[in-house]
Parts: structure tokens; sequence; C-alpha cells
């Protein structure tokens, strides 16, 4: 992919549109999304949420080698230079835990930013609640 990056380039894209996500049930679309270039995703979750005692939908992000998720991975570590060596893997899950905006508005939105850590990305959402939510997840891609 070539792009002329003489400023940062950037990109949106639409990962999860409007999605009807059934209760307590988690959700991907395949395939997954070439992200190739870029250094960093900005992922944007919405979903829709009429109190502040529904619980969240969740966000879960996998980076692969391929468009079918080839070594997919979603947990990692970071060993750094001030980090000790034997260290487990994590997740990569974001809680949308308290991102309600509050009524007449009735979403909830929240924002998480994540190294590309692979060529390829695929989302998953998990909602929590008891009832059906409607789920959009867009990226925003910088270089």
């Amino acid at each position: 992919m070539e792009k002329d990056c003489s400023f940062a380039c950037s990109k949106v894209v639409k990962l999860i549109e409007n999605k009807s996500v059934p209760a307590n049930t988690g959700i991907s679309l395949p395939p997954y999304t070439n992200i190739d270039g870029y250094r960093f995703i900005n992922i944007f979750v919405k979903f829709d949420q009429e109190k502040s005692t529904e619980l969240p939908v969740d966000l879960g992000v996998v980076f692969a080698f391929d468009e079918r998720g080839e070594m997919g991975a979603r947990r990692y570590v970071n060993l750094e230079s001030n980090v000790p060596a034997s260290q487990n893997t994590n997740f990569i899950d974001v809680s949308g835990a308290g991102s309600w905006h509050g009524s007449p508005h009735n979403i909830s939105t929240y924002l998480a930013r994540f190294p590309v850590m692979g060529p390829f990305v695929e989302v998953f959402v998990y909602n929590r609640d008891a009832k059906a939510r409607k789920v959009s997840v867009w990226a925003y891609l910088v270089s």
C-alpha cells in the first residue's frame, strides 16, 4: 500500500456499523481488516444504553498476519527495558463501563488507542447486558 506520507497519513475504517448484538453475547465480523502501514489505531465504540445501571459493551482486539486471522493474537506482553523479564500476557480487552452520556442521548461511547501490532485487525464486541444492543465500531488509523 503506497501513500504519500510527507505529513501524517490517516484513514477511517468502519469495522461494525449499527449492528444488533444479542444479550450476553460477543460477536465479530470477519474478515480481518488490513491496517498495514499505520502506527496507531484509535478504536471508537458506540452503543445504545438507556440507564447508567445497564452493563456495558466491551471491546476485544486481535492483531494478525492476514485476512483469515493467521497467527492472530489476542494476548500480548510488552517487555521494555524497565520491566522485569518474567511477565504474564494480557488480553487486549477494554471495558465500556462508565461511558454513558445520560438521558436523553441514551448512548455510550468510548475510545481505545493501541499501537498497530500486526498488519491486520479484527474487533470483537461483548454485550454484557441482558438485552440486545445496537453497536458501532469505527477505527481511525494514523501513521
